[in-house]
């Protein structure tokens, strides 16, 4: 599995570690039959998605906390 992940605030050795223990966890997985070779490579190759900008969701809650009684 390639290196898939760059954390910038981070050095080589914490990223390093970080990436092991992802493979670990996905090796432990595929021995337990939870995941197959083909949804691994389904996963990475899945293309992430920007989260959406709050102010470009609109909400759909009524604001009721702050609102007079009659």
């Amino acid at each position: 599995m390639p290196d898939f992940l760059r954390i910038k605030c981070l050095g080589e050795a914490e990223e390093k570690k970080i990436l092991e223990d992802i493979e670990a966890r996905i090796a432990a997985k595929k021995k337990e039959g939870l995941l197959t070779d083909r949804e691994v490579r389904e996963i990475e190759e899945m293309r992430l998605q920007p989260l959406p900008d709050i102010q470009d969701v609109q909400s759909v809650y009524k604001d009721h906390l702050y609102t007079k009684e009659a």
